[in-house]
């Protein structure tokens, strides 16, 4: 928040605060209002006077030392305080006042009219209608005891409300950074198990003294740049997320024997969206480490859709025979997506993951946001 907008934010405070004591004092103190006549002594302004000096300073005395107390479990001293302040405000000024200063006795307002025990000419008893002014002032809102009673409930309520809301922004921001920290210490996971299956494939290659080696450490290159850079920012732009798939998927192709079979489709407009990054990469991982097979016919199908904001990815690998393969056993990479996302996306996502003897798939649903201009 800027200083010119802090500065603001305190004068419109301010405002608010001082409409509201006119607005008490108009409403509780006899005379402006026209519900009730000043008393004749002279010195009246100084009982009300006082009297409101002593509310506006209870006011925030209440609101920003005495409240503060209850959080801190002190109980017992809050009530002690609020007794003596309505103690000292009904009782000890008027007293004081009257001994010192020869005030006449404290101003009482008017009571409940009292109507004589004889029935109206009619038969009924037809008490005059009072106007909405002269019920305000039978409500006893003029007498001491309820103006300490207003100023105890309005600063108490606030301060209680205000610190309720702190509290909530301040457990919400915590939870942000703890999730914010998590997803970074998933994050460092993922990158050295990356490089330990590429750096495996630049070796397979190097001992076959296959041409495509350099190229395969120049992809490497590419994605660890990626890895590096780009998965410190909480969202990318797709289209760099599916191009460092693709990087991925020419990497890994690069060791599988002539029996692989390798597709990819993709259907969609994804130049407008964004997506956690490293979103795709444990998937196609999983699926290379338990699908690839240098002695059986086997395959790797992905799949990615986009539609109104909806990304629908999918990716199946065969099940090489003898391969027993579960969800528990498919490696670090999937439960640590699924971590991700749930810190991600929640209840934003679905994920499906089914397998049989020959055949692992997954399913992914993401509600994506529009990239950030």
């Amino acid at each position: 928040m800027g200083i010119h907008s802090l500065k603001s934010k305190k004068i419109l405070l301010l405002f608010f605060h001082l409409i509201g004591w006119i607005l008490f004092i108009y409403i509780t103190m006899p005379g402006i209002n026209g519900l009730e006549r000043f008393p004749k002594s002279p010195l009246f302004p100084w009982l009300f006077g006082t009297s409101y000096l002593f509310l506006i300073a209870y006011f925030y005395f209440n609101s920003n030392v005495f409240v503060p107390l209850l959080s801190k479990k002190k109980i017992i001293s809050f009530l002690g305080i609020t007794i003596a302040a309505y103690l000292f405000f009904c009782f000890v000024i008027p007293w004081i006042l009257r001994e010192y200063f020869l005030f006449e006795p404290p101003f009482r307002p008017m009571g409940p009219m009292q109507y004589p025990d004889f029935l109206f000419p009619d038969g009924n008893f037809n008490p005059p209608k009072m106007s909405s002014f002269e019920r305000i002032k039978h409500l006893g809102i003029f007498q001491r005891p309820s103006q300490f009673l207003i100023v105890f409930i309005v600063s108490t309520g606030l301060k209680v409300i205000t610190q309720w809301y702190k509290e909530k922004q301040r457990l919400l921001d915590l939870e942000n950074s703890m999730v914010q920290a998590e997803l970074s210490f998933l994050k460092s996971q993922i990158h050295p198990h990356f490089l330990f299956n590429s750096l495996n494939s630049i070796y397979y290659l190097a001992l076959s003294k296959d041409d495509n080696a350099p190229k395969a450490i120049l992809s490497l290159s590419d994605f660890l740049r990626f890895v590096t850079i780009e998965s410190n920012h909480s969202r990318i732009p797709l289209e760099k997320e599916i191009k460092m798939m693709e990087e991925y998927l020419n990497l890994q192709s690069l060791r599988a024997s002539e029996k692989f079979e390798l597709q990819f489709h993709r259907k969609g407009d994804f130049s407008s969206l964004q997506i956690m990054p490293l979103t795709f990469i444990p998937f196609v991982e999983n699926a290379f480490k338990h699908g690839i097979s240098a002695h059986t016919d086997c395959f790797i199908h992905l799949n990615i859709e986009m539609g109104q904001n909806m990304l629908v990815f999918t990716i199946a690998n065969s099940i090489p025979s003898g391969q027993k393969v579960t969800v528990n056993s498919s490696g670090i990479g999937l439960e640590n997506i699924k971590k991700r996302l749930e810190l991600a996306y929640p209840e934003r996502y679905t994920l499906n993951i089914q397998y049989d003897r020959q055949c692992f798939n997954v399913s992914l649903q993401i509600e994506l946001e529009p990239c950030v201009v």
